[in-house]
């Protein structure tokens, strides 16, 4: 038996090594010159420069289960300094109120006093703490549902700056079911989301308590962690791994075309040759994965295609300390679209996690808005941009001693509403070719414990699947499929 993963981002190659120490050969087709996907850190002039994620979740088990996995537990941190992030309103930077969820307040009193809203803004939020349900059957937009519930404010200051930039897409078409399922249980359980948001403080307190007295004396990471030379050591170390498993590591090798072939399937690839394989994981964005299975199954390309994908683009900058004449006391600021501009972000680097720059000097990562045309445009003028607003907010004088630019064009899934129905019917489309399974970012989930899980489960499926199947029935199944 034998299997082809194409995509050499961190779902393909956690899919690939997962196979490979089953004892399954693999070979992994990565179209680009390098592993890691979005994954991708530099080492240049003593900085530490991520081009994509700089940190996930502890709180998704199976990123850190894997850095451990991997023997690199050790080299886990968390966030350094301070934890302040702040909001620019009106060009000045008001800090994030203390306690605050991924939407709602988990802590009343620093909420009640923020400057960040003013009391009337605050006493329409308080119209929650007595207003009925109102969370609607069918999938709805967070923006729309927030606003409803807390008003503009909260969602153009605080939600649409946090969860839509997290997402990559406009609050107001990002998919609650996909995004903040638990704002539906907290309504369906509480029914004011102010209540349910210091509920659910009030449990993390506890638990972060349990936690301690079990191991006194031990420094929590956070919410937040990486590695400690970046990011890239944990792709490097899972390539490796796969390497060792056996797993055929192949860059620069695209995948052309995919064709049944008996109960397999065979692979046309970028250097004309073709092979055939038992089976296929397809872990690449979904418009990508749609390509390929335009002909042999028509069906599962057009679903795929349905699900959206934006440009990130990220430029980071570096200065010398003394030219900053702001102090930076916090790990960057939120830009709101009221605010206008390209710029959605800035991520203080050097005072988030140690070791990233060099002493004196001052690393940040400035993330660009993907609306309207501002990712298509050329490096240089949102180099430009990104300089304008960093150097304005930040009081910075002088030319920057750094610039890098990275941009990944249509690989930032849009979960925007109806995400899971477009997923489930992608999903019973490819019930039609069981040789061939999806996993990746555009499904369930865009962090990286997210697509460490889809590779896992991946692998699993396909293991399962060649351990116990019918080749007649995968015959009947494609064929049908073809007929449609």
């Amino acid at each position: 038996m034998s299997v082809l993963v194409v995509g050499g981002g961190i779902t393909g190659l956690t899919a690939a090594r997962s196979l490979g120490r089953d004892g399954i050969p693999v070979v992994l087709a990565e179209a680009g010159p390098r592993l890691g996907g979005k994954v991708s850190t530099e080492h240049a002039d003593g900085f530490t420069i991520e081009h994509g994620p700089d940190s996930f979740l502890a709180t998704r088990p199976a990123g850190t289960a894997l850095v451990r996995e991997l023997g690199l537990g050790e080299k886990l941190v968390g966030t350094a300094g301070t934890r302040t992030v702040y909001i620019r309103v009106r060009r000045r930077l008001v800090p994030m109120p203390e306690g605050l969820g991924l939407v709602l307040p988990t802590r009343a009193l620093p909420f009640a006093m923020s400057p960040l809203f003013s009391w009337p803004e605050k006493l329409r939020m308080a119209k929650d703490l007595v207003a009925p349900r109102s969370m609607p059957d069918e999938d709805i937009a967070v923006g729309v549902y927030l606003r409803r519930r807390l008003g503009d404010p909260l969602v153009e200051r605080l939600a649409g700056p946090l969860v839509g930039g997290v997402y990559g897409t406009p609050i107001d078409e990002l998919s609650l079911d996909a995004v903040v399922p638990t704002l539906r249980t907290a309504e369906r359980e509480h029914r004011s989301l102010l209540l349910a948001g210091l509920a659910d403080g009030r449990r993390m307190r506890a638990a972060a308590a349990q936690r301690a007295a079990a191991n006194p004396g031990a420094k929590p990471l956070g919410a937040f962690v990486s590695l400690r030379g970046g990011l890239g050591w944990l792709t490097s170390a899972v390539a490796a791994s796969a390497a060792l498993a056996g797993v055929e590591l192949r860059t620069g090798l695209g995948v052309r075309s995919l064709e049944p072939s008996g109960a397999g399937v065979v692979a046309g690839f970028a250097d004309g040759t073709r092979a055939r394989f038992d089976a296929v994981v397809i872990a690449t964005p979904a418009n990508a994965a749609a390509r390929l299975l335009d002909d042999p199954l028509p069906a599962a390309a057009r679903r795929l295609d349905a699900i959206p994908h934006g440009t990130s683009v990220l430029v980071t900058l570096a200065y010398p300390r003394d030219r900053v004449s702001r102090e930076l006391d916090g790990h960057g600021y939120l830009v709101p679209r009221s605010e206008g501009g390209p710029i959605a972000a800035c991520t203080w680097s050097s005072e988030k996690w140690a070791g990233r720059a060099p002493a004196g000097t001052v690393l940040l990562r400035m993330f660009v808005r993907d609306e309207g045309e501002a990712t298509s445009l050329p490096d240089a003028e949102l180099v430009a941009a990104a300089r304008a607003d960093a150097e304005r907010t930040l009081s910075i004088r002088g030319e920057p001693i750094l610039v890098r630019t990275a941009r990944y064009e249509r690989a930032m899934p849009r979960y925007t509403v109806g995400h899971l129905d477009r997923v489930a019917a992608v999903e019973a489309a490819m019930e039609a070719w069981p040789a061939v399974t999806l996993a990746g970012a555009s499904y369930r989930g865009v962090g990286l414990p997210d697509c460490i899980a889809q590779g896992q489960a991946a692998a699993a499926r396909v293991a399962g699947r060649l351990a116990q199947r019918d080749p007649s029935d995968e015959e009947e199944l494609l064929a049908a499929a073809a007929g449609r």
